[in-house]
């Protein structure tokens, strides 16, 4: 009870399109990169939604899902994450569900409220003041229906009678998982035995209480799966790294300012020094330290989303890491491992 769990290594996917490239060619460029992740040995790839926006274009995190794992064989692809207030709950479980039927063992999805996006919540006829309560009653509906039985829910927002899900798929509540840290929705992601995520500019400090609050809901107090995406960006030499990752960050905060609106995103209230520290970035063996610092914290997968916007250097970052930080990593939890056995062996010979 309450164990730790191993460290599961895959990549984010910010489907941005380049120079005057078309959209075709973008998510072809991004098919190509999910087939390499697979042969370099990366286990999964997550895929964001977002709408509206020139630079991301992964309005349906389904539909992308379905075409990658189409074209790979063994890799699996998730959703960071559905904007639940944007949908029909009974929708998403379809798609959930047959996607699964499609590629069983290899769907993994995330939910979340959707941010303060004006124009998005504009068009969606989605209110920001009621977005969080809609996830947190529409989630555990969902996995209701992914259960395979005929449901029937009254909730506040929404209300069924008898439905029966088809296909039945076998979508599993150890595949689903909330991106979110306020302690409603922690505590229903604990009450549903369902997974966390952690943003890529949340520090270890925020990841850990997360994952305290769930486990303090957890009937049977156990750790969360807990998936976090972190920047990436390795060099040689760690000021260069911080330099590169630093006009990266500038550039694909400015993108997110367009989303937010009039409002401040939470990139924008950080100093450089801040967002840095919450990215992997420095020597490989700096980067080490930081993976296992974050698998300290509670975090059993980690995302990688290279601080680049250049096909050839990102696919480089994700080759280097597998190789320099990787071994070292799996070498590092495996003696951990050890020595929790080794201790818990001697604890149990002496009672």
């Amino acid at each position: 009870m309450g164990a730790k769990k191993s460290l599961t290594l895959g990549a984010m996917f910010h489907v941005t399109p380049l120079g005057d490239e078309d959209e075709t060619q973008t998510y072809q460029r991004f098919t190509d990169l999910a087939v390499s992740l697979e042969n370099l040995g990366y286990e999964e790839a997550w895929v964001t939604e977002h709408h509206f926006n020139a630079y991301s274009l992964t309005p349906v995190p389904t539909l992308l899902m379905s075409h990658f794992l189409a074209n790979t064989r063994r890799l699996k692809l998730g959703a960071a994450a559905v904007l639940v207030g944007f949908h029909n709950p009974i929708n998403v479980a379809e798609q959930l569900a047959t996607l699964s039927a499609l590629a069983p063992g290899r769907v993994l999805c995330g939910f979340a409220k959707g941010g303060p996006f004006e124009s998005q919540n504009a068009v969606f006829k989605a209110e920001q003041s009621e977005s969080r309560e809609r996830m947190n009653e529409a989630v555990p509906a969902m996995l209701d229906f992914l259960k395979g039985e005929t449901v029937t829910h009254s909730g506040h927002f929404y209300q069924w009678d008898n439905v029966d899900l088809t296909p039945k798929g076998g979508f599993s509540h150890r595949e689903a998982f909330i991106a979110s840290a306020d302690d409603s929705s922690l505590t229903m992601a604990a009450r549903q035995d369902v997974g966390l995520m952690a943003a890529q500019f949340w520090d270890l400090e925020r990841i850990e209480r997360n994952a305290g609050v769930y486990r303090q809901a957890n009937p049977k107090s156990a750790r969360p799966d807990l998936m976090a995406a972190r920047g990436l960006f390795m060099d040689d030499d760690p000021e260069q790294a911080r330099r590169f990752a630093w006009q990266h960050i500038e550039s694909f905060r400015a993108q997110k300012a367009q989303l937010w609106g009039k409002g401040q995103g939470p990139m924008a209230k950080l100093s450089p020094d801040e967002l840095l520290q919450r990215m992997l970035v420095g020597t490989p063996q700096d980067i080490v330290g930081q993976v296992l610092a974050l698998h300290r914290a509670g975090v059993t997968r980690l995302a990688l989303n290279p601080l680049t916007s250049s096909p050839e250097q990102r696919l480089k970052q994700f080759e280097w890491f597998m190789l320099a930080v990787w071994q070292q990593v799996q070498a590092a939890l495996n003696a951990d491992l050890s020595a929790d056995l080794s201790a818990d062996l001697s604890a149990r010979h002496s009672t």
